[in-house]
């Protein structure tokens, strides 16, 4: 999107210094004094305003579940959650979907594990629906269950 608005922009500041030269050089030296004191303007206020940074915060502070697995021809299909319980915004999240084999009485053993990111924007103590497509193992993996562990968290600013 952010090309797509570039290409735009240049298109229109070409299109009007052509314009501006053909109708003489007076126009077209305005139509460029204008152009260089905009895109000055810009250029400074990109590199001195402050901006929003994204930095690390701890894996606790997102939690993230499965309610719902459907099998695809070339995917598992993951419903579920994702809850901020920090006290900054979620950017990005790194989660690793697990297909565990849980048999009776011993503990849950991985089969598959995929990773996945996922760049939201959770305002602190927020929930919101999570779909992921996990791709399909080779050879295929029967799971009991399926869980998201959170791996990596970045926030907005401190």
């Amino acid at each position: 999107m952010r090309f797509l608005l570039i290409l735009t922009v240049s298109v229109a500041v070409v299109v009007l210094l052509w314009g501006s030269w053909q109708a003489g050089r007076r126009p077209f030296y305005l139509a460029l004094a204008g152009v260089v004191v905009a895109g000055t303007l810009f250029a400074l206020a990109t590199l001195f305003t402050e901006q929003e940074r994204r930095v690390p915060a701890a894996p606790e502070s997102v939690i993230a579940n499965v309610q719902s697995v459907h099998g695809t021809e070339t995917t598992y299909r993951l419903t579920g959650d994702i809850a901020n319980r920090g006290e900054y915004p979620v950017a990005r999240v790194q989660l690793a979907a697990e297909a565990l084999k849980c048999p009776p009485a011993r503990a849950c053993e991985v089969l598959h594990e995929a990773r996945e990111t996922v760049s939201m924007h959770i305002p602190p103590g927020g929930r919101y629906p999570l779909n992921l497509s996990i791709p399909r193992p080779t050879p295929d993996v029967q799971a009991d269950r399926w869980r998201l562990r959170v791996l990596r968290v970045e926030v907005y600013g401190r």
